[in-house]
């Protein structure tokens, strides 16, 4: 399989998908390009499909028809369908999903389980850093405000070094005294790894804080 280093660094094309056989479509000829590095804000409705998309591009669900490219390669089309596993895509859930066994640092290093030990304590280290939580590394999640836990679960998503993050909902779950600040971390810790992101929310004030273009859906 060749590499398309001409296009955008996501390219989706013609996307149709439904639940069942006999539900109405999602998602019909949906179609969207991002280029490498940007953060977009994708906007609409409660149903309208916007999580649906995003597990589309992640790969826990297959379309009925349609292409999905990231980085020049192509994940899904007619005669493929890459894994999940494979794509090295990040996602941040609205619940955030932290395990409530694992500390902080466990949570942060769970999807790097293939790494040697020492490179797996540097990464976390750095994520550690990077989220300004260093000394919380030791607490579980009940022992943090909703703020530090999104902010975990986000290091968390980005400590394997993904292509692509996808975040569906993500300030959804805070207080309105909160929601301000942590949008704007986000926003910071994001453009500070430089990963390519699609952020899904029917907050518009939510994607125009951490988003540079946004679109509708």
């Amino acid at each position: 399989m060749l590499k398309n280093l001409d296009g955008p660094f996501l390219r989706v094309e013609r996307l149709s998908f439904r639940y069942t056989g006999s539900t109405p479509l999602i998602l019909r000829d949906f179609s969207l390009a991002m280029e490498e590095g940007e953060m977009v804000g994708m906007a609409g409705a409660s149903g309208c499909g916007k999580t649906t998309l995003l597990r589309l591009i992640a790969g826990l669900e297959r379309p009925l028809g349609g292409t999905i490219e990231i980085d020049g390669w192509t994940v899904v089309d007619a005669e493929r369908f890459v894994p999940p596993e494979k794509r090295r895509v990040g996602m941040l859930f609205q619940d955030y999903g932290l395990f409530p066994h694992l500390t902080v640092a466990g949570n942060i290093a769970f999807g790097l389980h293939r790494l040697p030990r020492p490179e797996r304590k540097r990464c976390v280290a750095e994520m550690l850093e990077l989220i300004r939580m260093p000394e919380l590394a030791r607490r579980y999640p009940y022992e943090l405000s909703g703020g530090q836990q999104q902010r975990v679960a986000l290091a968390r998503a980005l400590a394997p070094r993904p292509k692509l993050l996808l975040l569906d909902e993500p300030f959804s779950n805070l207080d309105a005294d909160l929601r301000e600040s942590i949008r704007d971390e986000a926003r910071q810790i994001i453009s500070s790894s430089g990963t390519t992101c699609l952020l899904v929310s029917h907050d518009k004030d939510d994607l125009a804080a951490v988003c540079g273009r946004i679109i509708s859906q």
